[in-house]
């Protein structure tokens, strides 16, 4: 309860892990989530985090995909990147599987909260991408 007496609404957070084509095993689990809840991901939850296949999964819950839309998507094109040799050829893979997939779309045009965990393996130190200013716990952005 706040100090006026009114009950504040819960600020419900779904955190999705990393592991390449486990995301199949994820996305299994957000399925039977979205059937019991009968709406989209994003209505219910007001942050999704992810990191490597789990941000690919939150970012696709973000811009309103359904996750059956997006189970169909790791179908078609995850067995396309996981037989690439390389890591340049996987990440080109991606590449062109996020333009055609995002478009034109910003970290603006999320549906709900987004955060986005990656590492700069050069410098070992993490990042964190945000759908919002509000979320950066009070950090101005920087521009580069």
């Amino acid at each position: 309860m706040t100090d006026t007496g009114e009950s504040k609404k819960p600020y419900r957070i779904l955190s999705l892990d990393g592991g390449g084509a486990k995301g199949f095993y994820t996305l299994g689990v957000l399925s039977e989530i979205e059937s019991l809840i009968n709406c989209p991901l994003h209505e219910k939850f007001d942050l999704v985090f992810g990191t490597s296949t789990g941000a690919i999964i939150a970012s696709m819950i973000a811009i309103g995909k359904p996750v059956d839309e997006i189970h169909q998507l790791y179908e078609k094109y995850v067995p396309e990147i996981m037989r690439r040799k390389n890591a340049e050829e996987k990440s080109a893979k991606l590449a062109e599987l996020a333009a055609s997939i995002y478009g034109d779309a910003k970290f603006e045009d999320v549906k709900t909260g987004l955060g986005i965990v990656s590492t700069k393996w050069e410098m070992e130190k993490p990042m964190i991408f945000k759908g919002s200013i509000e979320q950066a716990h009070g950090r101005k952005a920087r521009s580069c």
